[in-house]
């Protein structure tokens, strides 16, 4: 009854503007679809993808209303457990081809967006060795992206999917290595792409973008949602895959679940809860797919080519009927998520423009990388200079313990004695060449943080904070790997049980390194309140630990909060924990409002499909009535 009522509201919002605009839409859809006879411009998606979607693609007049920064809302992933082995005697078996219809798009258009992506690679580096590049100690934005250099790369470390060299399946044992597969937000699969080779390769995504604006119209814009898709963006901007024209169109985010592989500023661009355009959606339907289908993964991967893509095909259309028969609650259920947030007691404009600062800040090239290797020499050398008192410390001792008579084994002494003393020369060598190396501003910024004990439990602390965030990367790179162990076979089982045993011998280093961070932050308050801090310093957040695996987009631990930073008066977004409560709440409001929007005008496209349907039937069955009339006379 809930979803009903629910229903209902969405209908009774979405009636009026339906019917403001019903006898104006009738021409122009009349119009319109003289127009989309064309195929050189479309004016409405292609029926193909009416078909596939009726709520993303089945409205009468999709220019109606174009409020938000998309109008269709797209997600791509691959999968790797839908293998398909090689035949180890060469035979092919009795394996006709399919003969019916198939969301999966030729191998032949896969083949050439291979080569099409292979030659605009090589006229990119062409292109750039003739171009003076910068210094590579200087970090920058490139063109047409809003993050910078740095930070990118360090997004393309963290994750497997953007390093295409690594063999995610051996091609000796394999024939297939899985499926890619591009989806709606409403988890309707709108084509599959057969991958062949190791490695998730970015011209599979490239495909099924190329024959996705094939069958939507030139000025329809499309919001994707990807794993990495800051590098998916980059690399179309770098090495110019498709026109500008088609670009322009094109608004890149990463998927909900995978945000914890990329840096803090790339999260705060690419995030679909931080950017407008993408409501609620989290880009996740692949997965759902890949759970669904998994199944079929032991009796596909000994199948034939064909039947393999067969029964695949198959499957899909029994998850269309599926999907078609919960398109109500589906309705309903996203409608119940959209709440509104009570306001904070802050202008919402101050917010906003508190956030507007914050991107800005946070996304700002580094001023220079000598700048932080510096950072680094100087941790390096107060290392050094600990262990070098350690060792001296441990020669003195020895040396008491010669004098004082308390040596029994002369020869394991000397022996022993010698070898701290050659530590110890060789720490201090090691020690003078790294001084020398820094420069007369390293010695001077050194010799002040050497006199300084709250700018040596800074420094400490931030380099915790982000050993930190590296272990908790690991580990839920490491959980997302036990949780896709679909096939339970013995080395399967074997693998899965030592990643199970990584992760719990990680746990307590991680637990050992938060008490450590929380104990420094305790030293900095103390050092703070007896007035030893700089001036203006802020006292960083703890880092609690409930919650500390989850790795939220909204956890502390992705914010330095008084651990960076110049500046005497910190800004509000870093300082005020209620205007940064304010902001993550604002944000949520407008994802909400957008998400409203979004399916109102989806319930429009329902409603208008059913119409729709409703009108052909009517009309057939006077048909028939007609022709038996006519056969009674």
């Amino acid at each position: 009854m809930h979803n009903k009522e629910l229903v209902s509201g969405i209908i009774n919002a979405s009636s009026s503007c339906h019917e403001h605009e019903a006898s104006n839409g009738q021409e122009e859809e009349e119009d319109a679809h003289e127009d989309a006879k064309d195929p050189q411009r479309l004016q409405y998606p292609s029926d193909y993808l009416c078909s596939r979607c009726l709520l993303c693609f089945g409205g009468l007049n999709w220019r109606k209303e174009r409020d938000s920064l998309v109008d269709v809302i797209v997600c791509i992933d691959a999968c790797f457990t839908q293998k398909h082995s090689k035949n180890p005697w060469g035979a092919e078996g009795h394996d006709p081809p399919n003969p019916t219809s198939s969301v999966f798009i030729p191998s032949e258009t896969v083949t050439q967006m291979e080569v099409h992506v292979e030659r605009c690679r090589s006229k990119g580096k062409e292109c750039s060795q003739r171009v003076l590049r910068r210094s590579e100690d200087e970090d920058r934005v490139e063109e047409g992206m809003r993050v910078p250099t740095l930070v990118l790369d360090g997004c393309g470390e963290s994750f497997v999917a953007a390093d295409e060299k690594r063999e995610k399946a051996s091609t000796h044992f394999f024939a297939d290595m899985g499926l890619m597969a591009l989806l709606c937000r409403h988890d309707c699969v709108l084509w599959l792409a057969n991958m062949t080779s190791a490695g998730e390769k970015q011209h599979y995504a490239l495909a099924l973008i190329q024959q996705l604006t094939q069958h939507i119209p030139d000025d329809m814009r499309v919001g994707l949602l990807y794993d990495i898709g800051c590098q998916l963006e980059r690399s179309w901007r770098k090495f110019k895959f498709f026109a500008n024209s088609i670009l322009s169109r094109f608004h890149f985010a990463i998927s909900v679940f995978h945000t914890y592989g990329h840096q803090w500023p790339c999260q705060m661009v690419y995030h679909p809860q931080k950017r407008q355009g993408f409501g609620l959606s989290d880009g996740e339907g692949c997965e759902r797919l890949w759970s669904t289908l998994k199944p079929l993964i032991g009796p596909l991967r000994v199948s034939g080519y064909h039947q393999r893509l067969f029964v695949l095909d198959l499957q899909v259309r029994h998850l269309d009927v599926k999907s078609c028969l919960g398109y109500g609650n589906w309705l309903a259920r996203w409608w119940s998520n959209c709440h509104r947030l009570g306001s904070c007691g802050i202008l919402e404009e101050t917010l906003r423009s508190e956030w507007a600062a914050q991107v800005v800040t946070q996304t700002r090239p580094a001023p220079s990388v000598l700048k932080h290797k510096a950072d680094e020499e100087i941790s390096k050398i107060i290392e050094l200079e600990k262990l070098v008192g350690a060792h001296a410390q441990m020669v003195r001792s020895l040396e008491l313990q010669f004098i004082s008579n308390q040596v029994h084994d002369i020869e394991s002494f000397e022996i022993e004695i010698a070898d701290v003393r050659s530590q110890h020369n060789n720490l201090l060598e090691m020690l003078r060449r790294q001084r020398e190396g820094l420069g007369v501003t390293g010695c001077a910024k050194l010799a002040a943080l050497r006199g300084n004990v709250f700018l040596q439990v800074h420094m400490n602390a931030l380099a915790v904070k982000t050993q930190i965030r590296g272990h908790l990367r690991q580990h839920k790179f490491e959980l997302e790997r036990i949780e896709r162990a679909y096939r339970q076979t013995v080395g399967d089982q074997r693998l899965c049980s030592h990643a199970e045993a990584s992760v719990k011998r990680c746990e307590p280093t991680l637990l050992r390194l938060v008490t450590t961070y929380n104990g420094l932050c305790d030293k900095l308050m103390a050092l703070i309140r007896q007035r030893k801090a700089v001036r203006g310093a802020v006292m960083p957040h703890y880092i609690p630990r409930e919650g500390l695996f989850e790795l939220n987009v909204d956890d502390d631990i992705w914010q330095d909060v008084g651990l960076t930073g110049d500046e005497a008066e910190p800004p509000a977004w870093l300082a005020d924990d209620k205007v940064r409560v304010g902001i993550r709440d604002l944000l949520e409001k407008d994802q909400c409002i957008e998400e409203e929007m979004r399916l109102r005008r989806e319930c429009c496209n329902l409603q208008e499909w059913c119409q729709v349907e409703w009108e052909a039937t009517v009309c057939a069955m006077n048909e028939y009535s007609k022709h038996l009339c006519l056969l009674a006379l």
